[in-house]
């Protein structure tokens, strides 16, 4: 019964690699860690996408938490064999979100806590009171250069070009 944008249910993050599916969930966090569902998927006899089962207790999905300091996932990103979170507020609270490096969460293999050992935070994101946090992440390619695109919901005016019909987004450079 609690909203979704209340440390409800809510999915914001998916990533795909290899057959599996990861689900980054914006709520709920509990005690401070942040929820990941993988799910192995197969498809069926009638072409239909179906999670296989992951353990020998014959469940569907695995559940990964993650130290990311009470924040909740955003959105997700492979990048080669590690997963980018991005982590922001639960609820419409305000606060800096973070990006984090996830190093080869496929070989996880089963439920778990995940220590702060098997993250990296690469950096903060700046935000703006009532405004301007960070939503989405993509890869571009400009100019030879693969950089982050970073989205925000909510943008600051001076973000908004055109009349409202375009937005500035942020552009940034990843090591490793």
């Amino acid at each position: 019964a609690t909203p979704s944008k209340e440390n409800g249910f809510d999915i914001e993050g998916l990533a795909v690699k290899d057959g599996h599916l990861f689900l980054g969930l914006r709520g709920p966090v509990l005690r401070g860690w942040a929820v990941v569902l993988e799910l192995d998927l197969r498809v069926d006899k009638r072409g239909r996408l179906k999670p296989r089962r992951r353990s020998g207790r014959g469940d569907r999905y695995l559940k990964h938490f993650l130290p990311l300091g009470g924040l909740g996932i955003r959105d997700l990103r492979f990048d080669g064999d590690d997963l980018l979170v991005l982590a922001g507020p639960t609820m419409d609270h305000d606060g800096t979100g973070a990006l984090y490096r996830w190093r080869r969460p496929i070989s996880a293999g089963d439920h778990r806590l995940h220590g702060a050992d098997e993250l990296v935070r690469l950096m903060d994101l700046p935000y703006d009171r009532g405004r301007d946090q960070a939503e989405g992440i993509a890869f571009l390619d400009t100019n030879g250069r693969r950089q982050l695109l970073v989205v925000h919901d909510s943008p600051m005016p001076e973000r908004v070009i055109d009349g409202g019909k375009g937005i500035v987004a942020d552009l940034y450079d990843l090591d490793g």
